[in-house]
């Protein structure tokens, strides 16, 4: 792999698996959107970067407007198949350059997508225009001390690679602050999963379940997972605690 560029990940490629590797949202994170989003049955929202829906599908209908933009149209495809309701408007777009008129949504929402955004400035200022007067934008991603203490950190290279492509949390609220948007803060969101059988972690690696794992070249990934497999037998035995960390990063574009 080029030291000097990261690749983009193929979601074209990822599409067909994704459901079966990645679990549904838990109600801790959905509901942590809604607090933070201010949503309720009146809200105009927008997810940015939707994938399979995973997000938009699980979360409570709105009497009023649900976007859901993804740029992957094999992603986009599997959201619209689960879709039975209807309810949600299902775009393939690019958040770097919204379809949208400005001050449409109350509540603009990412999920695991920001370090997915190449022009992330150009995103930024884009989700604030779209944004009514004290509206929310709400940013699910990862802290730089998470990525450290991920059980992936024994694969060779992953966390290297997470570090250089997930924008830290402090960047993330000088980027929002430059967009116009005022109130940033941020919550840290630790879920406690419990204990994994390790064979079926391992199993979920060997899978790919995250995106970074797909960016290795096959050599990369089956020397990574060979040093990673002994280190996870050794360390965990037959059960891993699995805990996820998140951070939300809120902030409210103000009224004029």
């Amino acid at each position: 792999m080029n030291k000097s560029t990261i690749p983009k990940t193929d979601y074209s490629k990822i599409a067909e698996y994704y459901d079966r590797l990645r679990l549904v949202p838990t109600e801790e994170l959905l509901s942590r959107i809604i607090e933070y989003g201010g949503i309720d049955g009146n809200s105009a929202v927008l997810d940015v970067g939707c994938g399979t829906g995973r997000f938009p599908l699980n979360m409570p209908a709105t009497r009023n407007l649900y976007c859901a933009l993804e740029p992957s149209i094999e992603m986009l495809s599997q959201a619209v198949e689960k879709d039975r309701s209807r309810r949600i408007q299902w775009i393939r777009g690019d958040c770097q350059n919204l379809p949208f008129k400005d001050n449409v949504f109350t509540c603009v929402y990412m999920t695991a997508v920001i370090h997915h955004i190449e022009n992330k400035h150009r995103a930024m200022d884009e989700v604030h225009r779209v944004l009514k007067s004290a509206g929310k934008c709400v940013i699910m991603t990862f802290s730089h001390g998470g990525i450290r203490k991920h059980i992936l950190r024994d694969f060779p290279g992953v966390t290297r690679m997470d570090l250089r492509r997930v924008p830290s949390v402090p960047f993330v609220k000088t980027m929002m602050t430059a967009a116009g948007f005022r109130d940033i803060h941020y919550h840290l969101v630790r879920q406690d999963e419990g204990y994994l059988p390790t064979a079926e972690y391992l199993e979920r690696v060997r899978n790919k379940y995250i995106s970074t794992l797909t960016l290795f070249t096959e050599e990369e990934f089956q020397n990574g997972l060979k040093t990673f497999e002994k280190k996870v037998r050794k360390k965990y035995g037959d059960r891993i605690r699995k805990i996820s960390q998140f951070v939300f990063v809120v902030g409210k574009r103000p009224s004029p």
